[in-house]
């Protein structure tokens, strides 16, 4: 009996470990199962992303085109006399760039100054609709036959003009650019003479461009005066006129010339007269102001003989001879400059007379409507012409 018990009781145990070996065994297969679906859930939900639209466009083309750093070499005279240079750093981005969408021309209208290399210069180019940008740069040979996939961290050459494709990201079409990079090749602000070489036609209608004034009558035209006619000039009579810029209905006439040397032989410096002129008779006409010299003015005109005055990029420009009367000033020496309207004038530092420009009796001044200056010595005998680059 004790033995069928022991017998009895083994089997139970068996039993029981076979029961829990089951559970177990049931228990890890839903819990694979579970984790089965959670990554076919997962995958599911990703997958879902896949039938998104993609949307490829037709059309493309460069919206906006700067520049990065410009490196530029500048020239400078040591204390010595010993010229060097020494590099500086151009912000590309302050020129602006026009986009000629027609002609498919980008260009910067102000040009870069003097002495910028542009040889390696990052650019930042902006598509329409992400367009794919393509470079065609020349090789060592002069021709393209290379084409470049464009970065904007990968340094451009554009010392010549550079053809550019941007094409649609449908990759069906382009369009063709060329960016030309402009720089100065005359330093900012500098005034550059050249000797000219005119035929007789040529010259008798630069010389018909001067403005000659025979009697001051004819410039005041009994307009009322401020002051005593006496300080009004007589000879090396010069009349300049320029808009207003506060109304455009009206423009400042100037009066330069000289008072009679005999009748006022102590006179060191020419005599201004100013007045603002209605561009129509029912506008209000101002009288004739003279310009008395302040007792601290130490910058007026010389009182000189053959005396020119003209207006030149928004300045009074003046030459003569030699000082009449009281004055002692060397002829052709220098130019006389006013950014006053003829108050103040100084020696310019900006214009100055051509090297090799010989005078022996008149030198007539005269500024054309293509912003370029004439100096036409003795008749003809040497002619310079010049212009100042903005």
């Amino acid at each position: 009996m004790l033995e069928a018990d022991m017998k009895k009781t083994k089997s139970n145990q068996a039993a029981g470990r076979t029961a829990r070996h089951a559970a177990d065994m049931i228990g890890k297969g839903l819990r694979r199962a579970a984790l089965l679906l959670a990554v076919v859930a997962g995958l599911s939900s990703c997958l879902k992303g896949d039938d998104t639209e993609v949307v490829y466009y037709d059309d493309t083309a460069v919206t906006a085109f700067t520049l990065g750093t410009v490196t530029r070499t500048l020239h400078t005279t040591s204390s010595t006399g010993e010229d060097s240079t020494y590099t500086a750093s151009v912000t590309g981005s302050r020129y602006a760039f026009s986009i000629d969408q027609q002609q498919g021309l980008i260009y910067n209208v102000d040009s870069l100054p003097v002495g910028c290399d542009v040889s390696h210069v990052l650019a930042t180019i902006t598509t329409k609709n992400s367009g794919t940008v393509i470079l065609n740069p020349r090789t060592s040979d002069g021709t393209q036959d290379s084409l470049v996939l464009y970065s904007s961290t990968d340094s451009i050459d554009f010392s010549e003009p550079l053809e550019l494709q941007v094409y649609n990201n449908a990759r069906t079409a382009y369009r063709k650019y060329t960016v030309e990079v402009r720089v100065s090749r005359q330093e900012s602000n500098v005034f550059a003479w050249r000797q000219a070489t005119l035929d007789d036609g040529e010259l008798d209608q630069l010389l018909d461009r001067q403005v000659i004034v025979a009697d001051v009558a004819d410039v005041i035209a009994g307009a009322d005066l401020d002051t005593s006619a006496d300080w009004l000039p007589v000879r090396e009579l010069n009349v300049v006129e320029w808009p207003l810029r506060t109304n455009p209905n009206y423009s400042c006439r100037l009066l330069v010339g000289n008072r009679s040397v005999e009748e006022y032989p102590a006179d060191t410096t020419a005599v201004a007269w100013g007045r603002v002129v209605a561009s129509d008779a029912s506008g209000v006409q101002q009288p004739w102001l003279y310009y008395v010299p302040a007792a601290d003015n130490k910058y007026l005109l010389p009182r000189l003989e053959h005396l020119q005055v003209v207006g030149y990029a928004d300045r009074l420009l003046a030459i003569g001879g030699k000082g009449l009367g009281a004055c002692e000033a060397d002829a052709y020496t220098c130019f006389y400059e006013s950014g006053d309207g003829g108050i103040t004038w100084m020696e310019s530092t900006t214009f100055t007379m051509p090297e090799g420009l010989e005078v022996e009796g008149q030198c007539v001044l005269i500024a054309d409507e293509s912003s370029r200056l004439w100096l036409v010595a003795d008749g003809g005998r040497q002619v310079w012409c010049g212009s100042l680059n903005e």
